[in-house]
């Protein structure tokens, strides 16, 4: 049974957050009025069973079974179309008599494919055990309509009802994406946002990369020294070295070094080398 969109939604254009809004109040609705049908079939079959004992009936079981879950079943399927009448008619709209008309053929038609459906499934299963079902005509109809208006009624009432429950729970925060100022260090189960300027270095460590911060932390996430240089390069974090990345706007002092290798200062007391080969590379970046 595929999931029909909210009519208010289509027409403005359905957004992720209103689709699973009304997919979950969809199958919440479904599910309370299967439910309260379930419940209600399997207490009507238990007493007509009871009632027939007591009066010396013996009928077997599954009589009363397809008598009842034949009509809940047809029920739940129906329920698709419900929704939409639901969703294309509320009487808070503004126009309170166009609902009610829609909802009186509504739940015409309702009754109408009831009734006809039950009465195909009571027909096949009296057919699989060699016995002819008759409904009886009109009357058992007229019989029948009080009992759908109110099923009708219960599942717009439980559509609304759903709805209106769901949009006052509270929905969870979502994390605002970062933007071009600042990165995400995923700490462990945690995630540590922070601006790119307050990065002095970043240095591998094994698995992992340890982001070394203006405030004194080093946070460790797991990937690779090329993966963060490549989204850091273009706000001037620079390689210094195979294990070292820079932050350019950081530096204080470039120091020689052994070997004619260089030791960068940076603001913070931190320290970092500089390979000959990574030089030019430091230059381009504006060191």
């Amino acid at each position: 049974m595929s999931v029909p969109i909210p009519i208010a939604t289509a027409r403005a254009g359905a957004t992720p957050e209103a689709t699973r809004l009304g997919g979950r109040a969809f199958w919440w609705a479904w599910a309370a009025l299967a439910g309260i049908m379930a419940a209600v079939d399997v207490l009507d079959v238990l007493t007509r069973l009871h009632d027939g004992r007591a009066n010396h009936v013996f009928e077997p079981a599954w009589r009363p079974i397809t008598y009842e879950f034949s009509s809940g079943l047809i029920a739940a399927l129906l329920f698709p179309a419900i929704w939409r009448v639901a969703q294309a008619a509320r009487p808070w709209d503004g126009r309170p008599l166009r609902a009610l008309s829609l909802h009186l053929g509504a739940a015409l038609g309702f009754a109408l494919a009831h009734v006809g459906g039950f009465v195909l499934v009571r027909k096949a299963v009296f057919a699989l055990v060699g016995q002819t079902y008759d409904f009886g005509g009109v009357g058992p109809f007229f019989y029948e309509l009080p009992k759908d208006l109110v099923t009708y009624t219960v599942a717009v009432s439980l559509v609304w009802g759903v709805e209106r429950l769901l949009a006052g729970l509270p929905r969870p925060v979502e994390a605002k994406p970062a933007d071009a100022s600042t990165f995400d260090i995923r700490d462990g189960a945690k995630v540590v946002r922070v601006r790119i300027e307050d990065i002095l270095a970043v240095r591998s460590a094994g698995n992992y990369v340890e982001f070394l911060l203006a405030d004194g932390r080093a946070p460790l996430m797991r990937a690779t020294l090329a993966a963060v240089e490549a989204r850091l390069a273009p706000h001037g974090v620079a390689r210094t070295h195979r294990s070292w990345l820079v932050n350019t706007g950081r530096i204080e002092e470039i120091e020689p070094a052994r070997s004619g290798d260089y030791r960068l200062s940076l603001k913070g007391g931190v320290e970092a080398p500089l390979s000959r080969r990574f030089r030019p590379a430091l230059k381009g970046s504006g060191g």
